[in-house]
């Protein structure tokens, strides 16, 4: 069972491998395109990345609600957990 850590580290390390960030630029604070400067494809790929790593599939809607990293914590962290209880 994956703990809020490790989702919170495994969403920031994809997002600094993927995007070429400085692991300090991830804060949970951090707008995806305000700080980071993240645009439509780059959300498309970083879905693909954090479905390819967790085995969840995230909703196009809500991902493009999406505004700040923790956004982005909170909601794999949801679909982790529920993911975990279903196959227990």
């Amino acid at each position: 069972m994956a703990t809020a850590e490790e989702i919170i580290a495994t969403v920031d390390r994809i997002l600094v491998d993927q995007f070429e960030l400085g692991a300090d630029q991830v804060a949970p604070s951090a707008r995806l395109r305000e700080d980071l400067d993240l645009d439509s494809l780059d959300a498309a790929d970083m879905m693909i990345a954090i479905e390819k790593r967790f085995g969840v599939r995230l909703d196009d809607n809500v991902a493009r609600s999406f505004t700040t990293v923790e956004d982005i914590h909170h909601y794999v962290r949801k679909l982790v957990l529920e993911k975990e209880a279903a196959e227990a």
